[in-house]
């Protein structure tokens, strides 16, 4: 029996264009040939639309609603969050949802009770209080970026530990042997960084790991970045390169830095997590992991509205990363140093 995935292959589609034009949703807009090309295949390949999908889609869904993660000042700090809640928005707007999303910031909400007046929910980060409120309730929930329970919410992920390895093992590469690592708290300090975690097993494994390395910040903003950089030179025991976990506080422990007189990366070399528009622009530009960040909002959207097949159970979807490598990380100064070589 054909899938849906068969059917995008044939037609040379994603499965969600499929989706979209075999169950006649008026909000997509694709070329008359794109939309014949993809009838040819579903015909071809005798695909029978399932009813039920057509039911618990977006039909069901007649109001949405997105907590944001932290509030406006936080989404100023960290263009991360920004990013994830424009694709849910852009996303939202395709659908047809744009007049009817309730949008919150998770720190400002005194009452949770708002989102009962709407069918489906969208939470950005790892918000405890919202997991705990919706689990038991009508509302489809999914969350983005990280989700308390997985086992009882569908949700759009980064896998944090794969991520961390491409770092560890880029600087390790190029001859680095003490790493360190500047973040920010998680969950009002109650829980430690995910990057932290795997870096603490990786580095550990080769015993490689070291306390007196790792400053974490009360922010995840330009100035907690600032803050922790000069702490690491105030220890008088600054570590050969450091993983940063955001690229707004790598921009800032650069700053403070090169303030000092300590050259990025001859003297330190550094890589942060995000690749932010603004990432390949500072001096040096900045080796980082790249998030598809407005393409999880996208999908998390989706993934409310639409869902997987005809599942009842939650999904997970994990995006992939790329660890984008640009002068701050030293790999230039390694690859003349080993051209001048005799």
């Amino acid at each position: 029996m054909a899938t849906l995935k068969d059917v995008a292959k044939l037609a040379q589609v994603s499965t969600t264009t499929v989706s979209r034009i075999l169950n006649g949703d008026p909000n997509l807009i694709v070329p008359d040939k794109t939309r014949d090309r993809v009838l040819r295949a579903s015909l071809q390949m005798q695909y029978q639309v399932k009813a039920r999908k057509r039911e618990i889609g977006r039909r069901k869904l007649r109001r949405v609603g997105m907590i944001a993660f932290g509030n406006e000042q936080v989404e100023r700090d960290d263009p991360y969050f920004l990013s994830i809640r424009r694709g849910v928005e852009q996303e939202f707007h395709k659908l047809g949802f744009d007049q009817s999303v309730v949008v919150q910031w998770s720190d400002t909400i005194s009452s949770y009770n708002t989102f009962l007046d709407v069918d489906g929910v969208i939470v950005v980060g790892n918000n405890y209080e919202a997991a705990d409120f919706f689990l038991g309730k009508s509302q489809k929930v999914v969350f983005v970026d990280r989700c308390p329970d997985i086992s009882s919410f569908s949700s759009v992920v980064i896998d944090f530990a794969s991520a961390t390895y491409k770092v560890l093992d880029h600087l390790l590469s190029l001859g680095h042997k003490r790493i360190g690592y500047i973040g920010g708290i998680q969950n009002n300090g109650l829980e430690e960084d995910l990057r932290l975690l795997a870096m603490r097993e990786h580095l550990g494994s080769k015993q490689m790991y070291f306390d007196e390395h790792i400053h974490v910040s009360q922010t995840w903003s330009v100035m907690g970045g600032y803050e922790m950089a000069k702490l690491a030179m105030a220890s008088g025991n600054l570590a050969d390169a450091y993983f940063i976990a955001s690229d707004p506080m790598a921009i800032g422990a650069i700053r403070a830095w090169t303030e000092s007189g300590i050259r990025v990366p001859h003297d330190v070399a550094i890589v942060g997590f995000d690749d932010i528009e603004l990432a390949a622009y500072v001096t040096p530009p900045l080796t980082t992991v790249n998030i598809p960040t407005e393409i999880m909002g996208q999908m998390a959207a989706n993934l409310l509205v639409d869902g997987i097949g005809d599942f009842d159970i939650p999904v997970a979807l994990t995006v992939p990363t790329s660890l984008i490598i640009r002068e701050s990380c030293g790999s230039r100064l390694t690859l003349n140093t080993r051209s001048d070589s005799p």
